[in-house]
């Protein structure tokens, strides 16, 4: 039989390795035409344009592809996002591996002192062999629950990173604005053309 915090780990990691199976080829394309698009100048024959044009080839050089913003973010959660710009973003995420991963290390030393106590109580004759004291079955529990979740923020900051590292020349502008009868706006103006 399969322990639980297996099939947790199995549910979460599944997605995540499909997530990072390489694009279709139309896809690249489209992305490598818009990058094009976006490193031309308008001005053919200005000096800033020209400047700029060498400006966006070199920092060209040091962008991370997705896969490598998500294989990042596997090695240290938040590393992904501060490799495309994102460091703050990061920085959350690295908080959460880290708190997750203080969590387990404090569920396991609770779980050690609960193994302590029951062993101390079959020691003395109070628990009967073969019988989990509670406590010890409840700190396993928790300690489960933290594995999960450490597991959760690891995956889940890969597959942002992935995502954030597709969408980062997505030029989007979204607002939000009071509507006039009193609710709230949303709009997203997407350039569609030259």
């Amino acid at each position: 039989m399969i322990p639980q915090s297996w099939r947790r780990l199995a549910l979460l990691t599944v997605p995540l390795v499909l997530a990072a199976a390489p694009p279709a080829r139309a896809q690249v394309n489209d992305s490598l035409q818009l990058g094009e698009r976006q490193r031309r100048p308008l001005v053919a024959d200005s000096a800033p344009a020209r400047r700029q044009s060498v400006t966006d080839s070199s920092q060209q050089r040091y962008r991370i592809s997705p896969r490598g913003a998500f294989l990042r973010s596997l090695v240290l959660p938040g590393w992904g996002q501060s490799s495309i710009g994102a460091s703050g973003r990061g920085a959350v995420y690295f908080a959460l591996e880290s708190g997750s991963l203080w969590m387990l290390y404090k569920a396991d030393q609770k779980l050690g002192e609960a193994k302590r106590l029951e062993q101390s109580r079959r020691d003395e004759g109070l628990l009967e062999e073969g019988r989990v004291l509670p406590l010890v079955r409840a700190r396993r529990n928790e300690r489960e629950d933290w594995i999960t979740l450490s597991a959760f923020w690891f995956f889940f900051s890969g597959a942002d990173a992935f995502v954030s590292a597709y969408l980062r020349d997505f030029d989007t502008h979204v607002d939000v604005q009071p509507a006039p009868t009193g609710g709230v706006q949303f709009g997203a103006a997407v350039p569609v053309g030259n």
